[in-house]
């Protein structure tokens, strides 16, 4: 194939894939299950979160979207979902909830010097027993 050909195809294919993410937008969400069933090992657990996703997604079920297992403390994973998606597990009755994964960003409004002179200005008010 000549280098057009190839070029041709490679731009077909993005813009095939690209109209499908499109149709519906796949964000993270947060899978939540409650507490670990009893006496099941992390390999059990993990099989059923996939269980789970493919019973829901059918088809368009695909293994990597899953992005994160929680299986040791609570039961639940993280997966990339459509918003409909995530409707349709929140409805099923193993899932006790479905909400979309926020990023949270730590704010410093502090230093460390400042906890230091904090506490010993604190100390120095407190009345002598």
């Amino acid at each position: 194939m000549n280098k057009f050909a190839v070029f041709l195809c490679l731009f077909m294919f993005l813009m095939v894939t690209s109209s499908q993410t499109n149709q519906g937008e796949r964000k993270v969400y947060i899978v939540y299950q409650g507490a670990l069933p009893p006496n099941s090992d992390y390999d059990t657990v993990i099989c059923r979160h996939y269980s789970l996703l493919h019973s829901v997604l059918g088809e368009s079920y695909d293994p990597s979207l899953i992005v994160r297992h929680y299986a040791r403390s609570i039961n639940g994973f993280a997966a990339l979902l459509t918003e409909e998606e995530s409707k349709k597990l929140s409805a099923m009755p193993k899932v006790v909830s479905v909400f979309p994964n926020r990023k949270l960003i730590l704010h410093k409004d502090i230093d460390a010097d400042s906890v230091i002179d904090l506490g010993l200005k604190t100390q120095q008010n407190l009345a002598p027993l």
